[in-house]
């Protein structure tokens, strides 16, 4: 009994192997690597995160319910282009446009300009260098949105002293639509312009 006491205390009193935990120094340059990508990984998350929390502003455009809106335009506005007389009618604003079965949706705004024009004469008319401008930014017709929106062919036959309406549709960037805003008609011998603002 004596030497099972003895050995108990003998098993006691030896301390266990047990594995202790790795120590690093601050220093050590695995660490510094390991933590600075450990912190670029949470950078990335949250960039990640915030990105999928802001919508797209075109989506917005999509989902929305905005309405077209008219912008005040001058009253009178008129000009001559070669045999052709153009009298500005209205100036639509918009971001979608849509035909049977499709709609075109922009960021920007379009612009659908309505024009009365009146020939002196049988003529034949290419609008297709049409622009707007306003300053140095200018835009073109938007050719997509002209045959989506049931736009005005851009060559166009007009009769003599028929009113034809013509319509033609623009993509602008909203900075764009405002002061000095102008409708500008090109033919190759003569040049129009048409404040729209």
């Amino acid at each position: 009994m004596k030497h099972l006491l003895l050995l108990g205390l003998l098993f006691a009193a030896c301390p266990r192997d047990e594995p202790q935990e790795p120590t690093f120094s601050p220093d050590d340059r695995l660490l510094q690597k390991l933590k600075t990508e450990q912190e670029r990984l949470a950078r990335e998350q949250k960039k990640k995160v915030e990105a999928e929390a802001e919508p797209d502003p075109l989506t917005k455009v999509v989902t929305g319910t905005s309405a077209p809106d008219f912008l005040g335009i001058p009253r009178g506005v008129a000009a001559d282009l070669g045999d052709v007389a153009f009298e500005l009618v209205e100036v639509q604003r918009s971001q979608t446009v849509s035909g049977k079965k499709v709609s075109l949706s922009t960021a920007d705004r379009f612009l659908r300009v309505s024009l009365d024009a009146n020939a002196e004469k049988d003529t034949q008319l290419d609008l297709t260098a049409a622009q707007l401008v306003n300053g140095d930014k200018t835009a073109g017709i938007a050719r997509d949105v002209q045959r989506l929106g049931k736009g005005s062919p851009l060559s166009l036959e007009l009769k003599t002293h028929a009113l034809t309406r013509v319509v033609l549709f623009f993509e602008a960037p909203d900075e764009m639509i405002g002061k000095g805003l102008k409708l500008v008609l090109t033919t190759d011998t003569s040049r129009v312009e048409l404040p729209l603002q």
